[in-house]
């Protein structure tokens, strides 16, 4: 049995926390344990970090890590991802002050491990401020807005030139591997913005067959998987069914910003980005432009009628496209715009009498809509601590914005 100083056994320690813990009401043990498991994920990422140390180089620290982490108990997947976050730890003072202080989960972490130095493992002090308090996936999505920002036009261009010039379409067969069978496959390789919008707009065709076929209350005995959803959506593009640029689906399914100073000044190089993707190049961005398949749109003194009051209950495809720049998808998880509803903050039905305004509207996927409506909770945000963010969380909704009940049918006597 092993001793800690101070003559504490750790069985005994253990014994005496799962005992607390099982006094507590089923829902209630269920949370203290997934606060016990942030926290103690926590502890061994600033532990590890003190016995790799900071060398400067991060290749180095993240193999002292691994060492201190060897457990045969554990996959090598999950040691090796622990060691990447107690070498980001141990690279950055103020990303451990934040960890420690319970500000910045372990997946938090992740999330800003892609804006380190690849030979330091050192992370600029903006993005780790800016995650300060975020929830996992929202600094998922503000790691990616950062990267997006530090990316030069030049470089876009460039990037795209290259990936232009090596496009190819390539034929290739996946072996046998247990359950899954042999397959022959045809793989598209090409510029990322080209492909992040076929993959978009291939997402939104297989969401609107799967909803025309009756979603989940459709007859059969079971349900297409996504990837089959995808697979039949791809093939019925090939097949002639439906072309690329014009997509099934009423909302805009790509959505691409450009900076205003960027238009403002014509001998400046500038780039677009593609929600759900990332920057395009000017070249591209010039084609797309000049196809009538894109929708302009400039934020602020236009005549577009995007506060509706209580003149209509659902959000129109103006208002749509404004939350798909503003919110850029979920805005509680990752989510991309093609699988998201817009939802009252204040209910339509609730006797505060929710508007469908912009500022009552966030966009949110369908099962955040469900979950939010099940539990009876409701949106609100704060600015990140940058101002450039808005950081949405979820609370109990109060009574004034509790929906009316569903009216009950009408039962025969």
């Amino acid at each position: 049995m092993e001793v800690l100083k101070g003559g504490i056994e750790v069985d005994d320690l253990f014994e005496q926390v799962l005992t607390a813990i099982e006094r507590l009401p089923h829902q209630d043990m269920v949370r203290t344990i997934g606060r016990f498991e942030r926290r103690l994920a926590s502890a061994r990422i600033l532990a590890t970090a003190r016995v790799a140390g900071s060398s400067g180089d991060l290749s180095v620290d993240r193999r002292r890590a691994r060492t201190a982490l060897q457990d045969s108990k554990r996959s090598a997947r999950s040691i090796g991802g622990d060691a990447r976050r107690a070498a980001a730890v141990a690279s950055n003072d103020l990303l451990g002050d934040h960890v420690s202080a319970g500000r910045i989960t372990g997946e938090g972490v992740d999330a800003l491990f892609r804006a380190a130095d690849s030979q330091t493992g050192e992370i600029p002090a903006d993005p780790i401020d800016a995650a300060r308090g975020l929830p996992p996936d929202q600094t998922k999505r503000m790691v990616d807005a950062y990267l997006e920002d530090q990316i030069e036009s030049a470089a876009v261009d460039e990037r795209h030139e290259r990936q232009h010039k090596a496009r190819r379409l390539r034929r290739y067969r996946v072996t046998d591997e247990g359950a899954r069978p042999e397959l022959t496959g045809i793989g598209i390789e090409g510029p990322d913005e080209v492909i992040d919008r076929l993959w978009i707009e291939l997402n939104a065709d297989a969401d609107n067959a799967y909803r025309a076929a009756g979603g989940r209350s459709r007859p059969g005995p079971k349900h297409d998987s996504v990837d089959h959803r995808r697979f039949d959506a791809a093939i019925q593009r090939l097949a002639g069914g439906a072309t690329i640029g014009q997509p099934a689906s009423s909302r805009p399914t790509v959505v691409i910003t450009v900076g205003a100073a960027g238009l403002a000044d014509a001998d400046k190089p500038h780039h677009g980005t593609m929600i759900d993707g990332g920057p395009v190049s000017e070249r591209q961005l010039t084609q797309w432009a000049a196809s009538s398949d894109l929708v302009g749109m400039i934020v602020g003194l236009d005549q577009t009628p995007l506060w509706m009051g209580r003149s209509r209950r659902n959000g129109t495809a103006h208002q749509f496209l404004a939350l798909a720049v503003r919110d850029r998808g979920c805005v509680l998880y990752s989510a991309s715009i093609s699988r998201c509803d817009a939802h009252h903050l204040i209910p339509w039905t609730a006797p505060g009498k929710g508007q469908t305004d912009l500022d009552n509207l966030a966009l949110v996927c369908q099962r955040c809509h469900g979950d939010l409506h099940h539990r009876n909770h409701t949106l609100q945000w704060s600015w990140s601590t940058d101002k450039r963010r808005r950081i949405w969380t979820t609370r109990p909704a109060t009574p004034s914005e509790t929906p009316a009940p569903a009216p009950q049918p009408m039962q025969r006597e």
